[in-house]
Order: C-alpha cells, then sequence, then structure tokens
C-alpha cells in the first residue's frame, strides 16, 4: 500500500493543466487532462467563467489575484469538479497581448496549474470499465483488524472504516475528535449519525463509487460530536478490504479553527471590498501608466458610462495636459520606490467634457506581481473654487479701498481746475475749441472716477423702475453705432423680441450694454458683425452679444471679471468688473463662451417682471 501511494502522488505532482483565459476571466483553452483532474470535458468548460468553478470561500482571494492587485507570485485556492469535490490548485499566470476589437490590444492569460491534492487516485487514469474490473487484491486490504492496528493505532490523523456506510473499525484519535469515550458507542454505528443532513445524498454517491473501486476527491463536510457539536471536517476517502469486503478508508483532518480563521479573513476582506467601493474618495490603481482598477466614486467622478471606458485605458487622457508632466514625475518616483508617497494636484477631463481639480496621494503597490501605484483621488473642485472666490474678494476688497482714494485724492482738485477754467473761459473767448478739449477730458476723468467709486461701493439700485429691454438695447446701440460704422462693424438687433419687461436701474443697465457692446466692436479691428439678440425664456430674459472678433484667451477666461484685468492696450480694466457688479445688484447671471480667432459670446440672464 505504501508503494502504490508514493507511486500515485508521484504521478500527481507532474500533473499540470494549462488554460487561457480572456481578460474578463473566460475559459478560452484548458488542457485535454481536465476530464481526468476535474471531471469535466473540455467542452464543458469552454467559454465558461473560471469563478464558477472555484469554491465559494476562494472567489475572493481569486478575484483579488487575478483582477486587482496581488503580494504573490502564485494563488493557492480549489477547484470544484462535477461530482462536487474540491481539489487544491497552485496557480501562476502570465499574460499575452493580442489584437482585439477596434484594434485595441487587449491581454489574455495563461493560467498554469498544479493539482496540490496528492490523494492517491492511480484510478482515475483508467477507464471507468477497468477500474470496475479491478481485482480484489489490488486494493490495500485489512484482512483483519491485528494486521493493521500497529500502523493505524498511533496515527496522530483521525481514521476510520466503513463498509457500505457502517463504521467497522476507528483508531483512537477518531474517537477522541468525534467525543466518544467509548469505542463500542461508535463501532456498528453508521457514518450517516455523525454526518450533518446536507452532505447524505454526496456521502451515498461517494460510497456508491467507492464499492465500484473508484476514485473520488477530498471533501469538506461538517460532523456532529457525541455532544452536539458540530465541527468542520476535510475528508479524504478511498477504497480498501476490510474482512474480504469491498470497504471505505476514511482519512479525516479537523479544520474548525482553519474555517474560523477563512470566515475571519472572509469577512474582513468583505470589509476592506466595501470599505474601498463605498468610499467616497476615488481609489484605484495604475500599471503601466493605464487604469487597471477603480472604484465606483471613480467611475462617477469621471462621468464615465461603465467600467470599459476607464478600465485599461491611458491615464492621460483624463489629465490634463499642462498637469501631465507632474504627474509623470510623481508616478515615476512612487514605481522607481524613491519615494514611498507622493501628493500631487492635477485637472482632469471627464467623459462630459467638465474641468475639474483634484489632488491625488500615491503610494506603492503590485499588480500581477508588478510594481504599481495605488492611488486616493479626491475631487478639491469646490475648495479650488472657494479658495479663487476669497481671492477674489480680497482683491476686491484692495481695489476698492485703492479706487475709493484714488477718487477723493483726485476728485478735490478736479474740482478746482474745472471751477477756474469756467471763470476763465469768458474772458478768452477766441479759445473756444481748446476749452472744449479740457472739458470733454476732464468730464471723461470724472466718468473713470465714477467707476473707481462703483468698486468701493456699487451704487444701490434705489430707483429700480419697470423698464422696457429693447428700448434700453435700441439707445445704446444708436449710441454706439457711429463707432462700429468707423470699424466697418454691423450691429444686428433684428432678433429681439417686443415686450421683454423687467425691474431695474435704467443708467446702470445701459452702463452694462455699453460696455459688453463696446467691447464687441473694440475685438474686430478688421471689421465684423456683432449680433443683439434678446427672448423671453422660461421665467427669464435671455440677452446674447455675439461678435466674430479674436475672442479670449483661455489664461484670461479664468479670471474675467477680475478688476484691472484686461487685454487692451489702453484698457483700465474695470468695465467687466463693473458690469458683473450691476448684474448682480440686478439679481442677474452672465456666462462667457469664447473660440481663440472665432469670436466671444455673453449669455445674460435677467429676472422677468
Amino acid at each position: 500500500m505504501e508503494q502504490q501511494m508514493k507511486d500515485s502522488n508521484q504521478l500527481y505532482s507532474n500533473i499540470d493543466l494549462h488554460a487561457v483565459l480572456s481578460s474578463n476571466g473566460r475559459f478560452l483553452y484548458i488542457s485535454s487532462n481536465c476530464k481526468q483532474l476535474l471531471l469535466y470535458e473540455q467542452k464543458d468548460l469552454l467559454g465558461c467563467f473560471l469563478k464558477d468553478f472555484v469554491h465559494t470561500e476562494d472567489q475572493f482571494l481569486v478575484e483579488s489575484y487575478f483582477y486587482n492587485q496581488h503580494m504573490l507570485e502564485v494563488c493557492h485556492f480549489r477547484l470544484l469538479r462535477s461530482d462536487l469535490t474540491a481539489v487544491w490548485i497552485e496557480a501562476s499566470i502570465d499574460f499575452v497581448a493580442c489584437d482585439g476589437l477596434d484594434n485595441e490590444v487587449s491581454r489574455e492569460m495563461i493560467l498554469k496549474m498544479r493539482v496540490l491534492d496528492t490523494e492517491p487516485q492511480k484510478a482515475a487514469f483508467q477507464t471507468t470499465s477497468k477500474v470496475a474490473e479491478q481485482s480484489l487484491g489490488s486494493l490495500p486490504a485489512f484482512q483483519n483488524v491485528g494486521e493493521a492496528e500497529q500502523l493505524i493505532a498511533m496515527l496522530p490523523n483521525p481514521l476510520c472504516i466503513t463498509t457500505l456506510g457502517k463504521i467497522v473499525y476507528a483508531n483512537d484519535a477518531m474517537l477522541q475528535l468525534m467525543g466518544v469515550s467509548a469505542r463500542d458507542d461508535m463501532i456498528g454505528k453508521s457514518a450517516f449519525d455523525f454526518i450533518a443532513e446536507e452532505y447524505h445524498d454526496i456521502v451515498r454517491s461517494r460510497i456508491t463509487r467507492l464499492q465500484q473501486g473508484l476514485p473520488v476527491g477530498m471533501i469538506e463536510q461538517i460532523w456532529k460530536r457525541q455532544d452536539g457539536s458540530s465541527i468542520h471536517i476535510e475528508v479524504k476517502s478511498s477504497p480498501t478490504i476490510y474482512q474480504n469486503q469491498r470497504a471505505e478508508l476514511l482519512l479525516l483532518v479537523d479544520i474548525s479553527s482553519r474555517k474560523k480563521f477563512q470566515t475571519v479573513l472572509q469577512k474582513s476582506r468583505e470589509r476592506y471590498q466595501l470599505l474601498i467601493q463605498n468610499s467616497i474618495d476615488t481609489i484605484a490603481v495604475i500599471h503601466d501608466h493605464k487604469w487597471v482598477f477603480m472604484n465606483e466614486s471613480g467611475i462617477k467622478l469621471f462621468e464615465a458610462e461603465h467600467y470599459d471606458k476607464l478600465i485599461g485605458k491611458d491615464i492621460f487622457h483624463q489629465i490634463h495636459s499642462c498637469d501631465q508632466q507632474k504627474v509623470k514625475k510623481s508616478l515615476s518616483r512612487i514605481i522607481e520606490r524613491a519615494s514611498d508617497s507622493e501628493i500631487v494636484t492635477m485637472s482632469c477631463h471627464t467623459f462630459k467634457h467638465k474641468l475639474i481639480y483634484t489632488e491625488m496621494v500615491c503610494i506603492p503597490t503590485t499588480f500581477f506581481g508588478e510594481t504599481a501605484v495605488q492611488i486616493i483621488l479626491r475631487d478639491i473642485s469646490e475648495r479650488k473654487q472657494t479658495e479663487e472666490l476669497m481671492l477674489r474678494s480680497e482683491k476686491l476688497s484692495i481695489a476698492g479701498q485703492l479706487a475709493a482714494g484714488i477718487a477723493h485724492e483726485i476728485r478735490n482738485p478736479l474740482t478746482a481746475i474745472k471751477g477756474f477754467l469756467q471763470l476763465i473761459k469768458p474772458k478768452t473767448k477766441d479759445r473756444d475749441q481748446y476749452f472744449e478739449i479740457v472739458f470733454s477730458e476732464l468730464s471723461r476723468i470724472e466718468i473713470i472716477l465714477s467707476e473707481l467709486l462703483m468698486l468701493a461701493k456699487p451704487q444701490q439700485t434705489s430707483s429700480m423702475q419697470t423698464l422696457d429691454l429693447k428700448k434700453i438695447i435700441s439707445e445704446v446701440t444708436a449710441l454706439l453705432e457711429t463707432q462700429a460704422n468707423l470699424n466697418g462693424i454691423l450691429m444686428n438687433t433684428s432678433e429681439i423680441e417686443e415686450g421683454l419687461l423687467m425691474n431695474g436701474d435704467q443708467n446702470q443697465l445701459k452702463q452694462v450694454f455699453i460696455n459688453l457692446i463696446k467691447n464687441a466692436v473694440e475685438s474686430m479691428p478688421d471689421g465684423g458683425k456683432v449680433d443683439i439678440t434678446a427672448k423671453a425664456e422660461g421665467d427669464g430674459i435671455l440677452v446674447t452679444i455675439r461678435d466674430e472678433g479674436i475672442g479670449i484667451p483661455e489664461s484670461v477666461m479664468k479670471r474675467i471679471g477680475e478688476p484691472f484685468l484686461t487685454t487692451k492696450e489702453k484698457g483700465t480694466g474695470l468695465g467687466l468688473m463693473v458690469t458683473f457688479n450691476i448684474l448682480e445688484n440686478h439679481n442677474g447671471t452672465i456666462r462667457v463662451d469664447s473660440q481663440p480667432e472665432k469670436g466671444t459670446v455673453f449669455h445674460i440672464m435677467f429676472p422677468a417682471k
């Protein structure tokens, strides 16, 4: 018998299973010896998912190993055979790149598996008919207990012999395992008295195979001790001969402690997985500059329809070009183990073309045995916006204080100059044209001072009244039409609806349209067209001012509305600032769209009366 076991163990230690899996874990190929080892035909496995044949307690481990990151070169897990028995497998994987759909490169997995279950199953390589005809003498035989007593009585592992399920022998370790004090309390009883009911059908099937001399694999069962408590048992069975009758040799291993540990480990893994999947922060793994894992928060952050839109794709498709070099350097330091962690801020594009600002923490990890980077990504767009608003508020405060001081200091001498000029004017009638120029420039200075004071203390909209928006726009365009014609610019106001009424301050609203239309005219030095439209939309009035000018640079668009920000050589940078303040006082909103060399569109929404 010892020689038989050695031969069988030697035979199984050299048996390998080879399989090719698709990127989502389906069998594309498996070697033909799957029939002997797993009791499945090749055709029964092809196209099926590997996870469907993995023991439920090992599925989390296999998924972690195959589809996320892992720390092991090999993975040990159990595969379920067609007779519902389990066999231990040691697996390793390699990758093969192949052409997929749309010329995309996909990766298939070559799975190398070695059977670790060395239970004597040499008969598994013989045909069923030959095994059934096997002679009694070819099986390990105990003609009576005395011949085997010295061999098995001192075994530390529980062992028993049954005939058609009836216990005919049990060693001391078996009695101790089952909590039986007297041998007679076990001998002669059915094994089913000790086995949990849900396993009875499987045990009957195994007994039938053993009686036919066919091999059976290892199986896990729950047995009941004499005191009624349950224990988890790993049972290895082999056909034998006892007192000239076919019998079943059972070797039992108490795995209760291991099961408890596995349960704790499984719950820990599940909690860890839930923590990752339900984290409000994006948790992802980057390997070779590609996303290889991402939780649900990441999919929502990038506004992707499905995981396939991100997994396996280049990370730089989402990262803004201005931050790509910075991110590459941080990832390189992690991969080269020059740093244990990196924190980097970057802006990203979502799949819906939205720009978001993020903060990324990088730490080293592994992916299929290769160095990778695990990241925690947090959306800081709101924080960034708050910081910009605070900075803008601070600038406005400084601008207001500066404007108030300048206006006060200039207005006093200006009043004196203007007064004395008015006294001198009647005495120098032959210089009237010069006085007109001086008074015109002084008036311009007063206008600038008024704009500065508006920054310091925006005008109160105390003279709010019902206004016809079309009338206001018509008066403004009539005022600016001469300047537009001189620059070869046509102002189109044909799409302004009638009866657009709103509450507002007439002078301030005129100032808004003067600033915006004047900016449009000045943005087209070579001529063009300014389209001004106004229409009712929902509960408001939408006004658009569209030009065909040079557009606004992206760097300026981010800061538009800030004081003293201008692209014009002689501009003060106060016009749009004043415009934004007036619109805010009128509960209006403004949105700017601009394309270089194509023009700019201002969308203004007012509440209707």
